[in-house]
């Protein structure tokens, strides 16, 4: 069944309101019609199911037929803190990081970003992609994407309450994710991955500085959109629900 996210404004104890390229999407796309059932999310564990009533041009009205509360979100909230990268690559790291149960996501700019920003014009089509990626996925709540591009410093006072928090660093051969072993399961954890040309020595000492552990990810260089995939991975099958 077709499944799409509205704002809590937009739900009512009997009515839901899609709009704006959710309603294009049902009606030019989908092709559905009054009568025809969808599944709604509100972005806080409740999916309902949905039967479409009235479909105007900017508009599509929903009667309620019933709803459940559904939990597909990880026990350990990560919160990735990565580097604007070339082309395309920042788009595939959204998707992914999705998928593998990230809980927000802030784009940065570091000494090496070699990619051109635009400034925050972006944003609202990440936070687009990010959302018909939680949908694709099964997602039951929607992650979070700063508001800003913003730089490390930043991120690591927005993230100081973290129980972990980590820099993964190329240069870093004495410590991995193997010889993190927190006395109680972490919760929450904040992490830091860099550009092409990576961090900076003064950019680890700033994270060091917040508290962050700098670790390495083995003897191969990875690229920049693989590693806060595999990152997101290992954080997620040690304190996760990757199994």
């Amino acid at each position: 069944m077709h499944r799409f996210f509205a704002e809590k404004e937009n739900i009512s104890s009997h009515f839901i309101i899609l709009q704006d390229s959710d309603a294009n999407h049902i009606r030019k796309v989908l092709r559905l019609k009054a009568g025809d059932q969808v599944e709604v999310l509100d972005g806080e564990g409740s999916l309902y199911r949905v039967r479409l009533t009235d479909l105007n041009t900017k508009s599509i009205k929903g009667e309620i037929l019933s709803s459940e509360k559904i939990n597909t979100e990880s026990p350990l909230k990560i919160h990735l803190g990565q580097s604007l990268i070339k082309g395309s690559g920042f788009d595939v790291i959204l998707r992914k990081s999705v998928e593998l149960g990230v809980h927000s996501i802030s784009p940065l700019i570091t000494d090496r970003t070699v990619a051109k920003s635009d400034g925050d014009k972006k944003i609202p089509r990440w936070k687009k992609i990010i959302e018909e990626s939680s949908k694709q996925c099964g997602r039951s709540s929607i992650p979070e994407i700063s508001k800003s591009i913003i730089r490390l410093e930043t991120f690591c006072q927005k993230t100081k309450d973290s129980d972990l928090k980590l820099i993964f660093w190329e240069m870093e051969k004495n410590t991995g994710m193997g010889d993190i072993n927190p006395e109680a399961r972490p919760g929450s954890a904040s992490v830091l991955i860099g550009p092409e040309g990576g961090f900076t020595d003064q950019e680890v000492e700033t994270a060091r500085s917040y508290g962050f552990l700098s670790l390495g990810l083995g003897p191969r260089i990875f690229r920049a959109e693989t590693a806060p995939l595999v990152v997101l991975s290992l954080l997620q099958g040690k304190w996760g629900d990757i199994k």
